[in-house]
């Protein structure tokens, strides 16, 4: 019997002709900086630069991969004005809102699930006010 044609004489599922749509979201949505960079664009409009400034470790080389990446998937926008110098700002969408709801989610879990608990505060009652997002990590960054 061929070993690539399964017992109803179909192609199995190959990774080149299929991608699981839920392990493509979650490698999205894991990929590293990710949360971070969403917590900032959710908490209000945020130029490039500011993103390398309230992130500790970021480089503008990942900023710029993330950022083009959660674009690409309607995750993020940006808005290019015409001025010198130039100013780009970037914010979160109501599908970015969505991956919100998800991180909220993934930390209740991992709070039954572990000891440890995270700090930053990421449940809001009114997904349109991220202002309670600030994360004490990030107010020490800024110092």
């Amino acid at each position: 019997m061929d070993e690539s044609v399964d017992l109803d004489g179909q192609k199995p599922y190959s990774n080149v002709d299929f991608e699981c749509p839920i392990s493509k979201l979650l490698e999205i949505i894991s990929a590293k900086w990710t949360v971070e960079i969403l917590r900032e664009a959710a908490i209000a409009p945020t130029r490039t630069r500011k993103f390398l400034r309230v992130i500790p470790g970021l480089s503008m080389k990942s900023l710029q991969i993330r950022l083009k990446e959660l674009e690409k998937y309607g995750i993020l926008e940006k808005k290019e004005y015409e001025v010198l110098p130039r100013r780009v700002e970037h914010w979160i969408t109501e599908r970015g809102r969505r991956v919100l709801d998800i991180y909220v989610q993934i930390k209740q879990l991992s709070e039954e699930m572990f000891t440890h608990t995270c700090i930053c505060p990421m449940e809001i009652a009114d997904s349109s006010d991220c202002s309670s997002f600030d994360c004490p990590r990030r107010r020490e960054s800024k110092r």
